[in-house]
């Protein structure tokens, strides 16, 4: 409901910035909706992203995992239930916000392929986002302590890129963070395939962040699920 709020709200309130006459030169587009779509896929990324972790704490809550243990199944089956959970809701989550994006005028250059494309990196940025979620779900098993980081960092790391305002336009400060944030990277390739078409550095640019994002936050929380598990 949340990205869906942004996406009505946001884009309204703000609808103007699409008239200053470096955005549509940043961007190639003066539709602030169109430009927007981007950040509100990521959004709704991550928020699918907090469901793996939040259920993995359910699960020690109720009991789940106790009984797991003793089950004659790869455990590791267990975390890798919860990705596909997050794979699966980030896309069909994305396939609705297109669709209201369509609805209120988007476009999407890139056609068909381009939709597909961007369904492809949005499951697999929400595999690699749903590591930082597992992972701190499985060191403190609490729920308000989940929800409440990754709440707090998703919503700086948005702002500090290029989802929400061109590079371009951002102070210098934050352009040097941004240019450090994998959802700038994430973002512009979202931005390309709605706007210009397939531009595959910026595609290029995405997975590699999304491996690095994923090698990481996925690694990590592997190694703690094995020994809360074992």
């Amino acid at each position: 409901i949340q990205p869906l709020v942004w996406f009505l709200l946001f884009t309204q309130a703000f609808s103007a910035i699409g008239n200053i006459p470096s955005f549509k030169l940043l961007t190639g587009t003066s539709s602030y909706v169109t430009f927007f779509t981007a950040a509100v896929i990521i959004q709704t990324i991550t928020s699918s992203a907090l469901g793996a972790g939040l259920g993995i704490v359910t699960d020690f809550d109720s009991g789940f995992m106790d009984k797991m243990r003793v089950a004659p199944i790869n455990k590791s089956s267990i975390l890798f239930g919860r990705l596909f959970s997050a794979a699966l809701t980030t896309i069909l989550q994305v396939i609705i916000i297109l669709i209201i994006g369509l609805a209120l005028g988007v476009t999407v250059a890139s056609g068909f392929l381009g939709i597909v494309m961007i369904l492809i990196l949005a499951a697999l940025f929400g595999i690699a986002w749903s590591g930082i979620s597992l992972l701190v779900a499985l060191t403190t098993k609490n729920q308000e302590i989940t929800l409440s980081v990754g709440l707090l960092t998703t919503f700086p790391l948005l702002f500090l890129s290029a989802s929400v305002m061109p590079l371009g336009l951002l102070p210098d400060w934050v352009q040097q963070v941004a240019k450090v944030n994998p959802f700038t990277y994430i973002a512009q390739a979202f931005q390309s395939l709605i706007i210009n078409g397939f531009v595959w550095e910026k595609i290029e640019y995405a997975v590699i962040a999304i491996v690095i994002v994923g090698v990481i936050s996925l690694g990590a929380s592997i190694m703690v699920f094995r020994k809360k598990i074992s």
